[in-house]
């Protein structure tokens, strides 16, 4: 008998989104009731900049060839955009970052979108794509940045 054989997998309650989002990208999602988070470790992070002034961050980030996973997610400051990104462990002094700008790292949980749920309007902008797995870097993301911004 294999080892295969003899260990039986656990059943799990989570819906699949647990399965597609670490299987396929390799991130890290917790539960929350019935409803999914992306964890923000293992160098992932998120830039996340209001909604209004997203669509030419990620305009730039395309024609660059850096677009990457983006979701809209709501706020208590109104809808915003976070761009994934990956990051090598040095993050930008909040200093730095224009105040409408925030990077988000390490042990941060943005819901994710669910078919199933309907309390949350967290949307995909740009969805993961599977055949291109990677993330644009930090630098490329806060580069994409309109220049009176940064």
């Amino acid at each position: 008998m294999s080892l295969d054989q003899q260990v039986h997998p656990i059943s799990s309650a989570a819906p699949s989104a647990d399965t597609h989002y670490s299987r396929l990208f390799g991130w890290s999602v917790q539960w929350r009731g019935n409803h999914p988070f992306l964890v923000l470790q293992n160098g992932i992070c998120a830039v996340t900049l209001p909604k209004l002034g997203a669509a030419p961050v990620l305009a730039r980030l395309a024609a660059t060839g850096c677009e990457g996973p983006a979701m809209i997610l709501p706020t208590r400051q109104g809808r915003r955009v976070a761009v994934l990104a990956e990051t090598d462990g040095l993050l930008p002094s909040r200093a730095s970052l224009p105040r409408d700008i925030d990077v988000l790292a390490w042990g941060t949980l943005l819901p994710l979108p669910a078919s199933r749920r309907t309390d949350v309007a967290t949307e995909w902008l740009t969805a993961p794509d599977p055949h291109r797995r990677w993330l644009p870097s930090l630098d490329a993301v806060l580069a994409a940045l309109p220049a009176r911004e940064r």
